[in-house]
């Protein structure tokens, strides 16, 4: 595959995609190797605050959402 043939436009919505994710699971509190994961997941990032915000463990709420 050559460079003629990536879609960088895409490929830079994915990253900025991934970095506010990984913001936004850190802000929640998850250290970053978990947020890392985590933004990588199909995980509902909106979810996991919502439950987190209302008092729910961090382990829970992933376990909750996935």
């Amino acid at each position: 595959m050559s460079g003629d043939d990536i879609d960088w436009q895409n490929v830079d919505d994915e990253l900025a995609v991934l970095r506010w994710r990984t913001q936004r699971l850190r802000a929640l509190g998850y250290d970053l190797a978990r947020a890392v994961v985590l933004a990588c997941s199909a995980v509902d990032v909106h979810e996991l605050e919502r439950l987190i915000v209302r008092g729910c463990p961090l382990g829970t709420a992933v376990r909750i959402v996935a």
